[in-house]
C-alpha cells in the first residue's frame, strides 16, 4: 500500500516570520535554532552554541552567521512538509526540523 507524501507549502515572508519568530526549530538531535522576536538567533549545532541574527526578505529566511560573514546573510526558501520545516538552498534541503515553542528565558 502506497502512502501519499505530505503536501509541500513554500512559505512567504509573513508565514516564515509567523512560523519561526519566538520559536525553536530542531531536528531533535544535531541542531536547534532559537528565533527570538528581537531578531536574535541562538544556534546549537553539533554541541556548539553560536549567536547570530535572523530576518526575512524576498520570501526567504535569512541567517546572519558571524562565522560565515558579518554582512551577508545566508538565505533559504522555507517549505512546510507535513509537520516539518525544511530550509532549502537551490532546491536542496539544508536543514529539516520541527517547530516548538521556545523555552522562556
Amino acid at each position: 500500500m502506497a502512502f501519499a507524501a505530505p503536501p509541500e507549502t513554500k512559505l512567504n515572508t509573513a508565514q516564515i516570520r509567523q512560523a519561526v519568530g519566538g520559536h525553536h526549530v530542531t531536528d531533535g538531535r544535531h541542531w536547534g535554532h532559537d528565533y527570538f522576536l528581537d531578531v536574535r538567533l541562538e544556534r546549537s549545532e553539533n554541541g556548539r552554541t553560536r549567536a547570530g541574527r535572523w530576518s526575512t526578505q524576498n520570501n526567504q529566511l535569512c541567517l546572519l552567521l558571524p562565522e560565515v560573514s558579518k554582512v551577508s546573510p545566508v538565505c533559504f526558501d522555507v517549505v512546510r512538509v507535513g509537520e516539518e520545516l525544511q530550509y532549502r538552498d537551490a532546491g536542496s534541503v539544508v536543514y529539516a526540523g520541527t517547530v516548538r515553542k521556545s523555552p522562556s528565558r
